[in-house]
This record gives C-alpha cells, sequence and structure tokens, in this order.
C-alpha cells in the first residue's frame, strides 16, 4: 500500500537497532469513548512512550494518564509544549477538530486522527492547508481499509469492471455521548460512523462523483415523561435533530453505481458491510471479513486485532520517517465530501451534488 524506501541490510539493520534504543513519544488528545482502543494497542508496543493525554475532563485524562503513563492535562498546547510528543493521537468529537491539529502543525508534530476528520469542508479545509505546509504526517483512522479481507478483495477487483456497490451501516440506536443528536456537533450518522462505508467504498470502487441523498426521521426520539438518562445506546434524547435513516445513490467515475443505506432505529445489532458485483465475482463484507463467489470462490478474515493495524502503520511510518502516510488526510477529506454532497443533496429535494464541485468550493485541492 506504500512504497518502502530502499536501504542496505546493514542500514536496516542499523535503523531496527536504532527503533528499540528510540522510543516513540506518543501523546493523546481527547481520550474518551474510541481512545480507549487506541490506548491500549499504544501500550502494547515496547517501542512507543505514552507521554500525556489532554482532556476537557480532567478526571478522564488523570485515569488515563494512571492507567497508562505520561501527564494529565486540560489544554492539548500545555501537552505538546511541555512533554514534546513526537506523534499524537486525537479521538475528539468531530465538532472539535481544527485548531488540535494545525497548533500540531506548528509545532511538526505527526498526527493520527479519528474520523471524520471534521463537520465542515471549510474546516478541514483549514486543516489542509496546516498540513500541506507544514509536512506533518497525517493519517485518518479508517481502520477497514487495513483488514486483510479488504485487502484481498481488492486485489480480487483490480482487473474486473465494477458494476454496483451496496454499503450499509446500520446502528441499533443512539450513542450515549451527548453531542451525538446534534448536527452541528456530529454531523449525524452519515458523517460520524457511515463515513466508513463510504471511505471504503472509494477504497475499492474509485472516486465518487455524484450523489443523491434521501434522509427520514422515523423513531420518536423524544424522552417520555419522567424518564431517567439511557445508558449504552439510547432509543430517546433531548434536542434530537438528525435524521435517523438515510439512504445515498451515487455514481463513481468508472461508471459504477453505489448504494448507501444507513439506519439508527433502535434494534438489536450493529451491521455493516458490502455486496459488490463485478465482471466474474459477487463480492461479501461482513465487517472487515471478505468472501466471494466466483470461478474460485473463498473466504478472508479480517485478521487478528484488525483494528490495531491503522494506529500501528501510522507509528511505523512517523518511526521509519516516510513522507507520506497510507491514509493520508487527503483521503478523509475526500471521504467528508460525499457525506457533505449527501446532505446537500436531501437539501435540494434529491438533486444530484458533485463532491468535486463541493471541495473546489471550500477551496480544496486533493
Amino acid at each position: 500500500m506504500y512504497n518502502e524506501p530502499r536501504v542496505t541490510r546493514r542500514e536496516s539493520a542499523a535503523a531496527g537497532l536504532e527503533e528499540i534504543q528510540m522510543k516513540l513519544r506518543l501523546g493523546f488528545v481527547g481520550v474518551g469513548g474510541i481512545a480507549g482502543r487506541h490506548l491500549g494497542y499504544s501500550a502494547k508496543r515496547s517501542d512507543v512512550e505514552i507521554v500525556g493525554h489532554a482532556d476537557v475532563d480532567p478526571a478522564r485524562a488523570k485515569a488515563a494518564a494512571e492507567k497508562y503513563g505520561g501527564r494529565a492535562y486540560v489544554d492539548f498546547r500545555e501537552l505538546y509544549d511541555r512533554e514534546k510528543p513526537e506523534a499524537i493521537v486525537i479521538s475528539t468529537p468531530p465538532f472539535a477538530h481544527g485548531e488540535i491539529e494545525e497548533e500540531a502543525c506548528k509545532r511538526g508534530i505527526h498526527f493520527f486522527v479519528e474520523k471524520p476528520v471534521a463537520v465542515s469542508l471549510e474546516l478541514a479545509a483549514r486543516v489542509k492547508r496546516a498540513v500541506d505546509s507544514s509536512g506533518a504526517l497525517a493519517q485518518v483512522g479508517y481502520m477497514f481499509r487495513f483488514s486483510e479481507g479488504v485487502l484481498k478483495v481488492k486485489e480480487l477487483l483490480k482487473d474486473r469492471k465494477i458494476a454496483l456497490v451496496q454499503e450499509h451501516f446500520y446502528m441499533p440506536g443512539l450513542p450515549p455521548p451527548a453531542w451525538w443528536p446534534k448536527l452541528s456537533l456530529s454531523g449525524g450518522q452519515l458523517i460520524e460512523q457511515a463515513t466508513h462505508m463510504l471511505d471504503l467504498g472509494r477504497f475499492l470502487a474509485g472516486e465518487v462523483v455524484s450523489v443523491s441523498g434521501r434522509t427520514a426521521r422515523v423513531h420518536d426520539w423524544t424522552p417520555p415523561p419522567g424518564s431517567q438518562p439511557q445508558q449504552g445506546m439510547r432509543s430517546y434524547a433531548d434536542g434530537f435533530d438528525i435524521p435517523d435513516t438515510t439512504v445515498l445513490t451515487m455514481q463513481y467515475e468508472s461508471g459504477a453505481l453505489g448504494t448507501l443505506s444507513c439506519s439508527m432505529i433502535p434494534q438489536v445489532e450493529w451491521d455493516s458491510g458490502f455486496k459488490i458485483v463485478a465482471e466474474g465475482i459477487l463480492v461479501t463484507l461482513d465487517g472487515p471479513n471478505a468472501s466471494w463467489a466466483s470461478a474460485e470462490s473463498g473466504t478472508c478474515p479480517a485478521g487478528a486485532d484488525w483494528a490495531s493495524y491503522v494506529l500501528y502503520d501510522f507509528i511505523d511510518a512517523v518511526k521509519q520517517g516516510r513522507k507520506r502516510s497510507t491514509v493520508p488526510y487527503d483521503e478523509g477529506v475526500k471521504s467528508l465530501a460525499i457525506s457533505i454532497a449527501g446532505y446537500a443533496s436531501v437539501a435540494k429535494g434529491g438533486a444530484p451534488v458533485s463532491p468535486q464541485q463541493l471541495l473546489r468550493q471550500a477551496g480544496i485541492s486533493c
């Protein structure tokens, strides 16, 4: 997926010894939710030193520091300036992006950022300018791209004409964070979660050039009288202003057609995946696991601890001094543009919208 620098065996051995001796100084900004996964994976690496944790909740930052080492901070700038991390992992809510990445770029700090990269293309454009001008290495956490099953499918499809890409992302209700039901804070399911499927569609089938969308709100999310706050996935919430059901139709640059269906209507389980119809093959992705029917049918699981691969690849990229990450910031911006195009189409009554035109209007070239 990337080109390694060509080195001699002696140089490689020397670099390996240096990597063992020098630990990567890694900081965390935002230590709730998904950060727990990244902290756990980082702690398993003997070549990583976790030096600090910044979070708007001081107690949460302190708890992470006590468990994983390093110091706790409320201000991410203080973490940057006192601990001098070489790289950071950003796991904040979508609305909090912007200054965290820009200030890291000013200091030459590489960053791994969870999807989505922003809730608007204007904000993404700001961060992209900072990344491009600083030369900082940025990796977006699109973990499905690293599944062994997905990589096998990409190989199987490389010489075939793709006709249809069907994507779905079904959630069993509303996630716990208070910001989730607010469109201006989360971007709704289309930006905050279904972006995984939209990005994977791009990875396997190429760029999307046209998006038509429809949304609905089917469930009554009004809290019942006298109700108490729910734990885990929720079936009601105050101030709910996002769609709970969305359907997109898409046209790919190759001529292939695609669909995305996503819903957060309360039910019993998570379900995400794909069907891809291409010449001579029918592919099924059940989450990160792949199967296919063709002249030679088969299956390929995601791989052990597959969700760690995207973070580990970033850590390796920084330590090896790569000039480009495997999932650079531009990729996050392009995938965000599809979600934004979906909402723009809804506002136009379902009329098709070009993600590339939205990128140009935001002053983004990628």
